[in-house]
């Protein structure tokens, strides 16, 4: 690769220069990489699929997160603003006996309770601040090797657009369009799937504490949301989903009664006739980068949400791949290679803390969801084919069931 070209202020919808890099992906990862590549000086455009307005899942930032979070906007501060701060977790695993974890001691300082959408649109704002180009509502439609760099065709609210760069930074989660058209292959090893509600906050939950509780048919959390609103949801394997019901509200809520803690804290569920669903497979790309790309966040792996490690990771990742790709638009040839190295062996990691924490949860172990869980062959072999009669791919993601 040759070097790249400076970063200088564009016209947002000027598509006739060429950029450094193109980053496919507004979310956490994607602009973790596009802030950290304009301050070396790269010239980068994002281009976002949405407008930032859908539903996500909230999300709980550990205080590590919430550091790198300030350290990546820095030096402006963060304003927590929309934010709900979270002083730690209770969890009841692996006995009938609720665990806590506080965050009051942590160096860190606090974590937080945070809307997706809110955070991805206030890191997607940053980024213009710094003058780089944000595309929203815009779709790729064909990716093209052009000698050392790329031809990217795109679908903008304007109509089609054509741009030229040295290297693509694939920030599109678990699709990872970029890699998939590339031919790499993504390797899964459970059907893991969350469904979730978001219901008005009781007056009596904690408004400052994530909850976390094992049952027979998989595990809840319930996390606080700006706004007064709580977020409920169950993780299990599709299969397990699908025999009880629970993509559907009535099913849903009735493995929601067979809860214990969170019964108690949450009182009568008042009646929910949306649920969210999306998948959550512990998932990674056979390689997390290429000649000329490289994947971010869960584009390059998906971890278990068990982990509370998503935000953390986008954020790592994508300073690590935009690291490697300025090394690599220097000259260094194995900078790419080397970063999806690091990823695999991350990955491996991340396999193993996993086996280890579910391996915490004895009470279930004839309980399908339990028993491939802690099965430590299993949890560290990908799968060969979908657990369950029904693909995935064939459920209702992020929208309203029933």
């Amino acid at each position: 690769m040759k070097t790249p070209p400076t970063s200088s202020p564009a016209d947002p919808m000027d598509s006739t220069a060429t950029h450094g890099v193109v980053v496919v992906g507004g979310g956490v990862a994607g602009l973790s990489a596009a802030l950290t590549l304009v301050r070396a000086g790269v010239s980068v455009r994002v281009l976002e699929r949405t407008d930032y307005s859908a539903w996500r899942p909230g999300e709980t930032l550990s205080p590590v997160a919430w550091a790198e979070l300030r350290q990546l906007l820095a030096p402006e501060p963060l304003e927590p603003e929309g934010f709900l701060e979270s002083h730690g977790l209770e969890a009841t695993w692996g006995s009938e006996r609720p665990h806590h974890h506080s965050f009051l001691a942590n160096p860190y300082g606090s974590g937080w309770h945070v809307e997706r959408r809110h955070l991805d649109a206030l890191l997607a704002r940053h980024a213009q601040s710094l003058q780089v180009p944000l595309w929203r509502d815009t779709c790729v439609t064909h990716l093209e090797r052009e000698g050392h760099g790329w031809r990217v065709r795109v679908r903008t609210p304007r109509g089609p657009a054509e741009l030229r760069c040295e290297a693509l930074v694939d920030a599109t989660g678990r699709s990872a369009q970029v890699a998939r058209r590339q031919g790499v292959r993504r390797r899964d090893w459970d059907a893991l799937c969350s469904v979730s509600g978001v219901i008005d906050r009781p007056p009596g939950f904690p408004e400052q504490h994530l909850v976390v509780e094992a049952t027979p048919r998989g595990w809840w959390y319930a996390a606080p949301l700006p706004g007064g609103h709580l977020i409920l949801t169950l993780l299990s394997d599709v299969d397990v989903l699908q025999r009880h019901d629970a993509l559907r509200p009535a099913g849903w809520s009735a493995l929601f009664s067979s809860t214990r803690h969170l019964r108690e804290r949450v009182g009568g569920l008042e009646a929910v006739t949306r649920l969210h669903v999306r998948r959550c497979e512990t998932s990674r790309l056979e390689h997390a980068a290429g000649e000329g790309w490289v994947a971010v966040g869960d584009a390059a792996a998906m971890w278990d949400p068990l982990s509370s490690s998503g935000i953390l990771k986008a954020l790592r990742t994508g300073r690590a791949a935009a690291r490697a790709l300025c090394a690599a638009l220097g000259g260094h040839s194995g900078a790419l290679e080397e970063y999806a190295r690091q990823q695999a062996e991350e990955f491996s990691r991340y396999l193993s803390a996993r086996q280890a924490h579910y391996s915490l949860e004895q009470r279930w172990a004839g309980e399908d969801f339990w028993r491939r869980r802690l099965d430590a062959r299993a949890a560290s072999h990908p799968r060969a084919d979908d657990t369950g009669a029904v693909r995935v791919s064939t459920l209702p993601i992020s929208g309203g069931t029933g």
